[in-house]
């Protein structure tokens, strides 16, 4: 009898450490997205979710809906940066499998421009991206600079012969545009802590 309850307070005490560490977990990445999701500027008209992996570029790629939404231009320029930047190997490890959204916003000129914004792994350096003219991809040139008080890159496509803007927002989020004055209204905007915006 005796066996029976220290065996039974051991599986209990089990299935309540193993309870604990799943919703620990399970929380962990719903707050991390939550988080990622208030750095983008409530201007924003829409805003696309997905995983980055090579399946959403595969099933977004020909699809006739995103591409009326954002431009058959726009995909191939992003497809085109993907494989640049976040397929390079420096960098894949840490950006892939995160959550990434893709919002668009009304510009002054009455235009509209997309916003990327992903958050990395905990344990990425910034300094990463820096290094990327040093590495085998010879086609982008990055060149480090300050955008509102914000730590940024400027990283110019030899391909697309046009220049991304990429600012890191707060605790390894990130956010890019093609856009210059999307890019500083992007670093411009404090989200309002106290109020849930999406």
């Amino acid at each position: 009898m005796r066996r029976l309850i220290i065996t039974t307070i051991i599986l209990f005490m089990a299935a309540i450490a193993i309870t604990v560490v799943y919703f620990k977990n399970l929380n962990t990445s719903g707050l991390h997205t939550s988080q990622t999701m208030s750095t983008i500027p409530n201007n924003t008209a829409l805003v696309f979710e997905f995983n980055n992996d090579d399946g959403f570029y595969d099933i977004f790629k020909d699809n006739k809906l995103f591409a009326a939404v954002i431009g058959k231009k726009q995909i191939d320029e992003l497809d085109t940066l993907r494989s640049q930047l976040l397929g390079n190997q420096g960098l894949k490890n840490f950006f892939t499998g995160q959550n990434t959204f893709i919002s668009l916003h009304p510009l002054k000129d009455h235009t509209v421009a997309l916003l990327i914004t992903i958050a990395a792994t905990k344990n990425f350096n910034a300094e990463e991206i820096g290094k990327l003219p040093r590495q085998a991809n010879k086609g982008l040139l990055v060149s480090a600079v300050n955008i509102d008080g914000k730590k940024g890159y400027t990283i110019y496509s030899g391909s697309l012969k046009k220049r991304f803007y990429l600012i890191n927002k707060e605790d390894g989020i990130f956010t890019g545009s093609f856009s210059k004055e999307l890019i500083d209204q992007s670093a411009r905007y404090v989200p309002n802590k106290d109020k849930k915006l999406f």
